[in-house]
């Protein structure tokens, strides 16, 4: 073999000189003394790359010539394992390790076919670049594999075993990383994150990371607690947890009686969660061992280095591992710091604007990094971090800046990590932050040069740009408005230029206030408004919460500012606190409004000025709005043109003469203001004010009202009728008025239970706010389980005191079976204690319960909370919050009170609290909690996450919206072709704008489809609507009642396409939906079951169909009155379906039904009537015949009974 390689050698050194004669390379490859530009030539490079002539390859590395700068990476060997194009100050080093010799060259064939194919290790593989662990010393750990079965039958001798546990969860065996380790030291370059495609169609595994833990025996209560928050991270693989200066072994007559201590201690309450969990203890408190290389148990690439106080959410953790897959060289974490490059001073100032390092309290990094920090790092700079125990985090940072040449990542998270329960950290020293000063100061003067590099980047779930505008050393800090409320207030030039067309667009008057030194300010804005200008030059509008004027129905005000009307209905009412404003598009109805009357005014004027009349009032309200801008059009200056519309200016309250130019003081009714305005400015803003709060109430609600009753707006649930009236700029705090006022309309029934049910939700929302408040983090699943109890059904006493006995009582028993079992090489217990010990098994109980470190400062006062107190609290939330009065006690009465299905109340409070529950078959009873029950209808399993509401204003992209709007108008016009070009266009620049899926994009999705549907593409239509359908249920949610209406039109197209039994099973889908969201009684229910109904028909399930068409027609009575067309068409269909069955008497009385409604409503003439006419007339006749056939039965003729003519057969929407 050897032979023969030699020979192919020789050959293509041949081919190469033969190649290279007449460019003159052949002693470039082999002597390396010419120009490298002129040897980079395709065929040459590739011939030599191919056959391994890696020498003049890696001497053209060594004379930092970057790859990318020839285009030759696709050449490079290996190159889907190694990133050849990634930046290494060691890359001559990789030609010796990978490519000097022929077995070297063979070991990087064989790992990397390993590696591509995904072959187990082979046990006689050269390791020819591991690294010993040196600073591991055997004498000073001790290891320890935790999980619940503890089994002590068995203790080993040797100081470094492990003690084996059989654990009672079945953990996921790990398999070998993606990629091959030996690719991805440190020294060489990383290679970024990306799956292979597997050849053999395995499963693939993906990547995780470990958390270790560095921690101290005095502060296992933490501990606890925070391995329990830990509980439940999907890509976490295992925790090591490091214990520092454990007791002396010297204490203890050998090892296993110091783990023996241990256990006996605190092994009783080592939390049970879906990993591993190893411990390991130290008898020295050394910072270096956080940076330990524990290959051993260490099974992934990313380490997650945490704090045994660092409480980070489970979506941050899982994000900031996300970002570190893509910059797997880096220090990605949470809490960032910084120093000053002129005095090298070490800056702790979280508001900083810029930062150099990353704290490895809470950090990712490779775990590489590990074995350079141990075994390749100064030894002075370990020795100097455990002579101060300090500083470990800054070395690690001074270590990866200088080995990556790049600057570590920060992930924005909450505002803080303060953990109040927590015991006092090593960074609450006095001296802390100077010896960090210190640190920074001599660590460079090891390294020779500074390593760090500042960076401005955060990455956050959304765009966070006013992390920079406080920063302590700027300049100027607030140049515009006040932040002692009014006290002292400034103003800006600039900032007055920019907010001139803000205040236009959002109605806002300019006034003059009035400080406490007497000076006037001028202000564009409210005066809690800050201004500030950034470090980056950008100018800041902070506290933007008061840009609307106050909502003088809920602050405390005089009497005499409301009118008659207002007082009738007790307005003002109490709230719980003074920032009640009204919204803007309350706003911009009424100032659309005011214009309508300041037009109509004019137009009345010259009227009476031309006509030297009066016009009636009647006159005057049928005056549109745009003969009245021709009246105002005609104005001249003969006309006294100036004095009418200067009149009509006056009467609207506009700010200027000349023109209409309606604007709001949004400093009214503050108390820590003074205005510097006179007191007839005073009281024309207050009247403006007025008048806008008198038409929320008095027109804008009763109008939503009558558009419930034109079934224009049909509300599904309560975030649907929350869309609605916020749309119509009435604020949430009105469903009290709006419950009120459905009380009169009969067949708004639905509404009100909508109503009722979003009053109740969002007032167990605020109590469950309160609750959770005192609730510890590793209780959270039992107390919201508790709560639900406590909602949904009848619970008269506390359960969470047998839940925590069932906490403890696995633990004791734990307890008693070690003290039970003899271990090797420990003292023997005596048959009497063990007797003494089973006798007071309740007391051990008990004593555990309270000396638990669980209990340690921790409080169960939410425990307390039962049934009656919870709808207490209910009750008096809904009144002072919504004015309305629930009069109900439990949640038996509420049902009984108001007929709504606890899985609307279930769906509702979940959607609004962002709980995440178990999806099964709850038992909704009343039980009796004087013994504890296994039949409750909540328990902790159910409970599988809660996540942040996030509240937020999706911005628009202008042109798609124009191409939308344009669409709509050409439909409208009958142009399809057209609007459907037009639509496409609006999909095509949504997607480039939101990405694959957006609620926006369902949207024109939808209105492709039933383009297609209209024009005769059914197939088109339905797999454009499919698309519709799994883009709602991903984005939305498969609950949401947008989803259930895709699902209408889905199964519309289905029916059209020939697949009755699949339309069936969606309008099935659909109709579960929202029984989910409201239950049977709304008008959705009534068109789903008249489309259900007449599927049923097209394939002969008559007896079914008629139930669904009979509970529609039920719902349309309800719903639509006795006499409308829809009730007409019911009645029509029912008929048909009854003749279908041979009911020709039952199918007759249900046909005169509707051809009396079609009579009154529309005429003898019209096309309906008449049709309905022949109907009947032909079931009267079919009638008799059927009787005729009846009599012939008896002679033993064969009944024939005809049924009705099918005239039309529709879905209709």
């Amino acid at each position: 073999i050897i032979a023969a390689r030699e020979y192919d050698r020789l050959k293509i050194e041949y081919e190469i000189t033969i190649e290279c004669s007449h460019r003159s390379c052949y002693q470039t490859i082999f002597n390396k003394n010419i120009s490298i530009i002129s040897v980079i030539c395709s065929s040459i490079y590739s011939i030599s790359i191919q056959y391994e002539f890696y020498e003049a390859f890696f001497y053209f590395l060594s004379q930092q010539i970057h790859i990318k700068l020839f285009n030759c990476e696709n050449y490079l060997p290996y190159s889907n394992v190694i990133d050849w194009l990634h930046p290494s100050s060691s890359l001559s080093w990789l030609y010796t390790i990978y490519f000097q010799t022929f077995e070297h060259r063979f070991h990087t064939l064989i790992a990397y076919l390993r590696t591509y194919y995904r072959l187990p290790t082979l046990s006689n593989e050269l390791t020819f670049v591991k690294i010993k662990n040196q600073l591991i010393k055997e004498k000073n750990f001790y290891y320890l594999i935790h999980s619940r079965n503890l089994n002590f039958s068995q203790m080993p001798i040797g100081l470094m075993d492990k003690i084996n546990f059989q654990s009672n969860k079945k953990h996921s065996i790990y398999i070998e990383p993606t990629f091959y380790d030996q690719w991805n030291r440190l020294y060489q370059p990383f290679y970024r994150s990306k799956i292979l495609t597997n050849p053999f169609e395995m499963s693939f595994t993906q990547e995780k990371y470990t958390i270790i833990i560095l921690t101290h025996k005095k502060r296992f209560y933490q501990l606890n607690r925070l391995l329990l928050h830990l509980n439940g991270l999907i890509n976490l693989d295992r925790i090591i947890v490091l214990f520092n200066q454990v007791d002396p072994i010297e204490n203890f007559k050998n090892e296993n009686l110091l783990l023996k201590d241990f256990l006996d201690n605190y092994s009783i309450y080592l939390p049970s969660i879906h990993v591993e969990i190893i411990y390991i203890f130290n008898l020295l408190n050394n910072l270096n061992n956080r940076f330990l290389p524990w290959n051993e148990f260490i099974h992934t690439d990313c380490i997650l280095s945490l704090d045994d106080d660092s409480f980070l959410r489970h979506d941050e953790i899982e994000y900031a591992f996300r970002i570190w897959k893509e910059n797997r060289s880096r220090l990605v974490g949470f809490i960032s710091r910084s120093h000053k490059s002129n005095t090298l001073e070490y800056d702790a100032s979280p508001s900083s604007c810029s930062y150099s390092m990353i704290l490895t309290g809470a950090a990712f990094l490779h775990r590489w990094y590990l074995d350079f920090y141990t075994n390749i790092m100064s030894k002075q700079i370990r020795e100097y971090v455990q002579l101060n125990m300090n500083c470990e985090d800054i070395a690690m940072n001074f270590l990866i800046s200088y080995l990556s040449k790049q600057t570590p990542i920060k992930i924005g998270h909450r505002e803080t990590f303060y953990c109040y329960k927590c015991q006092e950290s090593l960074s609450n020293k006095i001296n802390h932050y100077y010896q960090r000063t210190e640190c920074i100061k001599y660590f460079s003067n090891i390294y020779r040069l500074i390593p760090l590099h500042y960076s401005i980047y955060r990455i956050n779930y959304s765009l966070n740009i006013t992390s920079c505008i406080l920063e302590k050393e700027q300049e100027q800090s607030v140049v515009y408005g006040s932040t002692d409320f009014g006290k002292t207030c400034t103003t800006n030039e600039k900032y007055r230029e920019l907010l001139e067309k803000v205040s236009t667009m959002l109605k806002i008057k300019p006034h003059t206030i009035k400080t406490e030194k007497g000076d006037s300010i001028e202000l564009l804005t409210a005066v809690e408004c800050k201004g500030i200008v950034g470090n980056d030059g950008r100018h800041y509008l902070l506290d933007l919460l008061r840009m609307t004027p106050p909502d003088l129905n809920y602050l405390p005000v005089d009497v005499e500012h409301l009118s008659p009307s207002m007082k009738q209905l007790d307005y003002p009412k109490t709230y719980k606190h003074r920032l009640c404003c009204l919204r803007q598009e309350l706003i911009d109805a009424f100032v659309e409004q005011k214009y309508v009357d300041f037009y109509r005014s004019i137009a009345l004027n010259l009227s009476k000025l031309r006509s030297n009349e009066a016009l009636s009032n009647e006159t005057t309200e049928r005056t549109n709005v745009e003969e009245a801008k021709r009246i105002v059009n005609e104005i001249s200056v003969e006309d006294n043109s100036r004095e009418i519309i200067q009149s009509a200016c006056r009467s609207i309250g506009s700010v200027k003469d000349n023109e209409f130019d309606v604007r709001f003081n949004p400093d009214l009714f503050q108390p820590h203001v003074t205005l510097n305005q006179t007191s007839d400015e005073t009281l024309a803003d207050i009247k403006l004010i007025k008048e806008a709060t008198e038409y929320l109430v008095l027109k804008q609600i009763p109008l939503m009202i009558q558009d419930f009753q034109d079934h224009s707006a049909v509300p599904v649930d309560g975030e649907s009728l929350s869309e609605a009236m916020h749309s119509r700029g009435i604020n949430i705090r009105y469903l009290g008025r709006v419950a009120q006022l459905l009380t009169q309309q009969p067949s708004l029934t639905y509404i009100y239970e909508i109503v009722v049910t979003e009053i109740l939700c969002r007032s167990a929302k605020h109590a469950f706010r309160t609750y959770l408040q005192s609730v510890p983090i590793h209780l959270l699943s039992y107390s919201i389980s508790h709560f639900l109890n406590c909602f949904l059904t009848i619970i008269s006493s506390s359960t969470m005191d047998y839940t925590f006995d069932e906490l403890t009582s696995a633990t004791t028993q734990s307890t008693n079976n070690i003290s039970n079992v003899s271990l090797s090489n420990s003292t023997n217990i005596s048959s009497q204690k063990l007797n003494a010990k089973k006798k007071n098994k309740k007391q051990q109980q008990q004593q555990h319960r309270k000396h638990s470190p669980m209990m340690r400062n921790e409080s169960l006062e939410f425990s307390t909370l039962t049934s009656k107190v919870l709808w207490t609290q209910i009750i008096n939330e809904a009144k002072s919050r919504y004015n309305f009065d629930l009069n109900c006690d439990d949640i038996e009465l509420f049902i009984e009170k108001y007929a709504i299905r606890r899985t609307c109340i279930l769906r509702s409070f979940c959607r609004k609290t962002g709980l995440q529950i178990t999806m099964r078959e709850y038992q909704f009873e009343t039980i009796n909690k004087s013994s504890r029950s296994n039949n409750e209808c909540f328990n902790e399993n159910d409970i599988i996450n809660i996540f942040p509401i996030i509240k937020h204003v999706p911005p628009k992209p202008t042109d798609a919206y124009q191409f939308f709007t344009s669409g709509q108008q050409k439909i409208q016009q009958g142009l399809l072709r057209e609007g459907f070009e037009l639509i496409s266009e609006a999909h095509n620049l949504l997607n480039n704008v939101y990405g694959p899926m957006h609620p926006e994009i369902s949207m024109c999705l939808r209105l492709l489809a039933r383009l297609n549907y209209i024009m005769g593409d059914y197939q088109e239509a339905l797999m454009t609507q499919h698309k519709a359908v799994m883009m709602s249920e991903r984005v939305l949610g498969i609950d949401h009642p947008q989803t259930a209406t895709e699902y209408i039109h889905m199964a519309l197209y289905s029916f059209a396409n020939g697949l009755s039994i699949n339309a069936s099973k969606l309008l099935c889908r659909a109709r579960y939906i929202i029984l989910t969201c409201c239950g049977e009684n709304h008008p959705q229910i009534s068109l789903i079951d008249s489309n259900l109904g007449l599927i049923l028909q097209s394939y002969g399930d008559y007896e079914n169909a008629l139930k669904f068409m009979e509970k529609s027609l039920e719902l349309n009575k309800k719903f639509y009155g006795l006499k409308s067309l829809k009730v007409a068409l019911s009645h029509h269909l029912c008929a048909r379906i009854q003749s279908c069955r041979g009911d020709f008497r039952s199918a007759l009385n249900s046909e005169r039904e509707a051809y009396q409604i079609y009579k009154l409503q529309l005429g003898d003439e019209h096309e309906r009537t008449r049709e309905s006419a022949q109907v009947l007339q032909h079931l009267t006749e079919q009638a008799v015949v059927l009787q005729k056939r009846m009599n012939d039965v008896v002679k033993g003729q064969l009944l024939m009974i005809p049924s009705i003519t099918v005239y039309y057969f529709l879905f209709y929407f």
